[in-house]
């Protein structure tokens, strides 16, 4: 028992003796410290500084040198040690233990004890000249009186400032001996203010950190001249702004939100076009169109906080709009609203390097259509006409003839048609024709046809149009056609009475269309894909109808020639010749009197031959020209 008192007393004497024989002039009285930040030496005259937003409360006595060399000691005894030198009371939490070791040469006092208390996750506070000391995560009433103080926030969301102050700056985490260890800004949603229930020091840090947020957005305003301002912002959009800003909705590099809003292309620049205004076609002064939103959220935010916040063990970012992109039709012009410097200065870049005048070229283009046709027919007829006896042998085949057909017996009958009712009211049946015997004996005929029959046309269509680079063009010379006919007859119920509909299936590519995409080159030649297609009416087909004497078009058949050219160069000035697209066609028929068509020499009088022959061809002549501007001669000239 005597010998625990010894050891005891020989540590409480060798304490006293360190700190007397290590200590300066003691304080023992804190003193009045002011709520102030500590500034760096940019901060404090250039904008561009960082910002010390740690408590300006110090020790007293807190630059003594400190040299302390200790193994395994417990951490309560280091931290009485240290506020025996610094002349302070000291206090532990019950949750303060541990123990260190440490080698400490020429070192600050404060420093010293601000090392010790990181490495044992400690922290502290300083109240009526005493050290309390915590661990982290212990919730610690703040000295110093409380207040509620308003910071105004003029162009950022209030929600967003407050957010980040209380995941970043109120939190129990850190040393921040004056600050609040837990949450103590709120917003005022109508005003669009940050409120600080805290000390004074927590409103000092709140409106240095609030005035480096709170940044009014750079507008910018680039004007275009050579394409439309709808085609530069979805360009910028789509191209610039992803590679230069990492995006959310990308699993591979955990981004932030997406681009918002649907980038529009090329000459689409119709204000009308926005559905979402529910103004189609109304009258619009300006015509601001909204291309593309981003907006930065950060992955590293555990939770957060609105209004007053939830705590966060982990840090949180200042999550706001980054960048937005606007364009204006009727002005000409893109406005970037936010953006750092350099991703202005980016898109400013590529818009001066893309805003160029886009080659352009005259071309004129010649379509010639030549068609040919012709027949040649011989034909041959013999008749024989007898009392009792008759035959006709043609191209048709070998039969009677009509209205003489063999008699065996009686002289013939009247051929009548369906009853009639007279103009007397009586019934009678139609007379349409007579059957009787040949009575001029007999009569042999001979009859030859041989006709010979050319046809020829030429279509020549000559559009003149100018083409710019990278677009398709179309020339269209096309016409409408019936493709088919349906008819559906229906019934009237009690009426007996059909009624008749019909639908007509329209076609409307019959005829000349060519289809043409250029690159104009600045060394003079263009580059062309070309797609000529000439379609013409081949044949229709009918089918009968449901009513009596009727037909219905059931198809119409084309004649296609069509044609898939890629990358045709030509020079300027030259002609391109598009040629043969020729389709041509011939065909005979032989048709002849059974034994006596084959006979030699004279079988020709009892045969009939019909050859008929069809040519069609089509030419398409391009003869491109560059346009070349004044300006752009006077400069060409120059260099």
């Amino acid at each position: 028992m005597r010998s625990k008192i010894r050891e005891k007393f020989i540590a409480t004497i060798m304490l006293m003796a360190f700190a007397i024989t290590n200590s300066t002039t003691a304080v023992f009285a804190i003193g009045d410290y002011s709520p102030l930040i500590r500034m760096d030496e940019t901060s404090a005259g250039a904008s561009s500084g960082g910002i010390d937003y740690s408590s300006n409360v110090r020790l007293s006595n807190a630059d003594s040198i400190v040299n302390v060399s200790l193994r395994d000691a417990d951490v309560t005894q280091v931290l009485r040690m240290f506020a025996d030198q610094a002349g302070m009371n000291i206090i532990f939490y019950p949750s303060v233990e541990g123990t260190v070791t440490m080698d400490l040469v020429n070192i600050e006092l404060e420093k010293a004890l601000e090392l010790v208390l990181m490495t044992n996750d400690l922290s502290y506070d300083i109240q009526a000249n005493t050290l309390l000391i915590y661990k982290k995560g212990t919730p610690v009433a703040t000295s110093g009186k409380r207040q509620i103080s308003t910071i105004p926030i003029k162009y950022v969301d209030a929600v967003s400032v407050a957010s980040f102050l209380n995941n970043n700056i109120y939190t129990p985490d850190g040393i921040h001996p004056g600050v609040s260890t837990k949450p103590v800004a709120v917003v005022n949603s109508k005003t669009n203010e940050v409120m600080i229930m805290g000390t004074e020091m927590d409103s000092v840090i709140a409106k240095q950190i609030a005035a480096e947020l709170d940044k009014k957005p750079v507008i910018t305003t680039f004007k275009v001249n050579h394409t439309t301002p709808a085609e530069m912002a979805a360009l910028v959009c789509q191209a610039l702004v992803p590679a230069t800003i990492k995006q959310s909705g990308d699993s591979s590099t955990g981004g932030a939100a997406p681009i918002s809003g649907v980038p529009t292309g090329f000459a689409s620049d119709d204000s009308s076009s926005d559905s979402s205004s529910g103004s189609s076609g109304s009258f619009a002064v300006g015509g601001g169109q909204l291309a593309c939103t981003l907006d930065q959220s950060a992955t590293n935010t555990s939770s957060e906080s609105s209004g007053s916040g939830t705590t966060s063990s982990k840090m949180s970012s200042f999550n706001l709009r980054n960048l937005t992109v606007t364009y204006f039709p009727t002005l000409g012009t893109i406005q970037v609203i936010g953006g750092s410097e350099g991703q202005i200065e980016m898109i400013r870049d590529y818009i001066a390097a893309n805003d160029k005048k886009t080659p352009q070229a005259y071309l004129e283009v010649q379509i010639i259509s030549l068609s040919e046709s012709g027949s040649k027919e011989f034909s041959n007829t013999w008749s024989y006409l007898s009392k009792n006896f008759t035959f006709n042998a043609n191209s048709s085949g070998f039969g009677n003839r009509n209205p003489y057909p063999i008699f065996f017996a009686g002289n013939g009958y009247t051929i009548r048609g369906p009853w009639e009712e007279n103009e007397e009211g009586g019934g009678n049946y139609k007379i349409i024709g007579y059957t009787g015997k040949n009575g001029s004996g007999h009569t042999l005929t001979y009859t030859m046809n041989y006709l010979i029959q050319n046809n020829k046309g030429r279509v020549l269509a000559n559009p003149k149009i100018i083409l710019t680079n990278g677009q398709e063009s179309v020339i269209d010379l096309s016409s409408d056609y019936i493709q088919k006919v349906t008819t559906d007859t229906n019934d009237t119920s009690g009426t007996w009475q059909t009624v008749l509909t019909r639908q007509y299936d329209i076609g409307d590519d019959n005829g000349i269309k060519i289809t043409i995409v250029p690159f104009i080159s600045p060394d003079g030649y263009i580059t062309m894909d070309i797609n000529p297609e000439y379609n013409t009416i081949k044949e229709k087909v009918y089918v009968s109808s449901e009513m009596e004497n009727e037909k219905d078009l059931v198809a119409t058949l084309l004649s296609r020639r069509k044609l898939d050219l890629k990358g045709v160069r030509v020079k300027d000035g030259e002609t391109l010749v598009i040629g043969g697209m020729i389709q041509e066609s011939e065909a005979k028929s032989v048709t002849k009197i059974p034994f006596l068509g084959d006979l030699p020499v004279i079988g020709m009088f009892f045969r009939s031959t019909n050859t008929a022959r069809e040519k069609e061809e089509m030419v398409i002549m391009l003869t491109p020209n560059i346009i070349v501007d004044n300006e752009d001669a006077e400069t060409s000239d120059l260099l």
